[in-house]
């Protein structure tokens, strides 16, 4: 049967969700996505996403494809899908693409964001930022940079046996204004938990609790109980995919 495959752009804040990928027994991104699409469609569909994001964490560009029997009008289904879904999820995007594409395999680079805020979080923005008392953004800045390169993150993850635990970090940038730090990760694919734990591990020398030549040893000895608390989840955005 002829179908036609399209990208989709959602944005979401995962505050409520148990991560992105559909669970059983709990709210999530997919299934809250694939419920608007039977609701609009009367039919069942599976989603396809470029990554999965955990309980928790937020995203400002994630991608997924979707093939369907017949081609659409884009901006009637943005609209009607976003109509079904709850006000926390968006769709910002559909396009068609090649039927060989895949929103996760052709995905060249994945890139994260962690929100570190200057001063105590108020009611209004307390889900979507981390506020860290004496952070010492010259300590996080120098930290950041020994976790830049192909390595085995064993240490910096909860790893699974069918998971491979060597990844590359292409960039970890520090973007600064007048509230906020904004730490820009860049990398082919991360394992789970792997940008929390790195930049709990970062927080940790940044607020004098580690001592920077820590990382050094964690990634030796891979002992992930060296490493520092699992950063909030709340911080991290999933900003893009680079196709």
């Amino acid at each position: 049967m002829e179908y036609y495959r399209y990208l989709f752009h959602v944005s979401y804040d995962g505050t409520d969700y148990s991560g992105f990928q559909r669970q059983e027994n709990s709210k999530s991104i997919q299934g809250e996505i694939e419920r608007a699409l039977k609701g609009m469609t009367a039919n069942s569909y599976t989603i396809h996403s470029a990554g999965r994001t955990d309980k928790g964490v937020h995203a400002l560009d994630q991608t997924f494809h979707l093939d369907l029997p017949f081609e659409i009008e884009i901006d009637k289904w943005i609209k009607g899908i976003n109509f079904r879904l709850p006000s926390d999820i968006r769709i910002n995007k559909i396009k068609q693409v090649d039927n060989r594409f895949h929103a996760r395999h052709n995905a060249k680079f994945r890139v994260y964001e962690y929100k570190i805020a200057k001063k105590e979080s108020d009611i209004f923005n307390q889900r979507y930022e981390v506020y860290i008392e004496n952070f010492n953004i010259e300590l996080a800045i120098e930290a950041s940079l020994k976790f830049v390169g192909t390595k085995d993150f064993t240490g910096f993850s909860k790893i699974s046996k069918d998971k491979e635990p060597i990844r590359t970090i292409t960039e970890i940038s520090v973007k600064e204004t007048k509230d906020y730090y904004y730490f820009k990760f860049v990398g082919i694919s991360f394992l789970r938990y792997m940008v929390r734990s790195i930049m709990g591990t970062i927080i940790a020398v940044a607020t004098d609790k580690m001592s920077i030549e820590v990382i050094d040893e964690i990634f030796e000895t891979k002992n992930r109980m060296l490493a520092g608390k699992t950063a909030e989840a709340k911080g991290l955005y999933f900003k893009k995919v680079i196709y």
